[in-house]
């Protein structure tokens, strides 16, 4: 059960489908739902270091920090309104400074974290996979719910499952949650020996339907990247979101979670629950 979500607020499709999740994450537990947005001053402020063109340099930033105010300003104002369009009570945070401690702290008081995977706050600065994120992924206490352009409702489950302590504990606190209950669940192994790839996905099947979760398990032998071959799961079972481990060590566990997971965040093709 979710008591308290935090959302991580942008301004692009993606965080439009983030406020979407959020929002129906909340209203389904009745769970408190706080956002928050800010500057990246440790961004910003990082040009004005002395040398050739300094003072250039500062007015860019200077520039862009007052861009980041005002979007911090315009996300305040759009999410309170949607709040009261919701149902749920306003609450708010901003930060300025280093955004990965500021959401570190912010995320210790949550069960989930909710953001859209271009979540930035530099301005105008966009990047591919923010630095913001792929350090949250990482380093965040709390798993995370990263959106794609389009919210998926009602959809079913996919997990991509190597039997690793990352993708364990994915499964687990997906289960624990228990938001998605009533979706049918698909647990996805990847690998190049299908008597091996077959064995993978058992242990996570038996916990998940002890737990009374709907699951079916497929075994893929294919030496493709495994980013790709969840890209095709996804379209072809029409699934709204896909349960990661992330960011593995060693293996098969740094071949399945350490560059797909990077090229997943990229471009989601689907709502990712991750946990590392």
């Amino acid at each position: 059960m979710l008591k308290r979500i935090l959302l991580l607020l942008g301004e692009t499709p993606a965080g439009r489908a983030a406020r979407q999740c959020a929002f129906r994450l909340a209203r389904a537990d009745n769970s408190e739902l706080m956002g928050i947005a800010g500057v990246d001053l440790a961004y910003i402020d990082a040009p004005m270091v002395g040398g050739i063109g300094a003072a250039y340099r500062w007015r860019g930033a200077q520039e862009l920090k007052k861009q980041a105010v005002q979007a911090s300003h315009r996300l305040r104002d759009a999410y309170e309104m949607e709040c009261k369009a919701n149902n749920v009570p306003f609450e708010w945070q901003d930060f300025e400074g280093d955004p990965v401690e500021a959401l570190q702290i912010a995320s210790e008081r949550s069960d989930l974290v909710v953001m859209g995977h271009d979540t930035g706050f530099r301005g105008n600065i966009r990047e591919r996979l923010p630095d913001t994120i792929e350090a949250l992924c990482r380093k965040s206490p709390r798993p995370l719910i990263v959106c794609g352009d389009e919210d998926h409702a009602e959809a079913d489950i996919l997990i991509a499952y190597d039997a690793s302590p990352p993708a364990m504990r994915a499964v687990q606190l997906f289960a624990l949650l228990g938001f998605w209950l009533r979706r049918r669940v698909h647990i996805v192994a990847i690998g190049a020996e299908k008597p091996a790839v077959d064995r993978i996905p058992v242990g996570a099947a038996q916990y998940l339907r002890g737990r009374g979760y709907d699951v079916e398990t497929v075994s893929i032998a294919t030496r493709a990247h495994p980013a790709d071959v969840l890209r095709i799961e996804v379209a072809d079972r029409k699934a709204g979101s896909l349960v990661m481990g992330v960011y593995g060590h060693s293996g098969l566990t740094e071949r399945l979670f350490g560059s797909t997971t990077t090229r997943l965040l990229e471009d989601p093709p689907c709502a990712l629950f991750v946990s590392h």
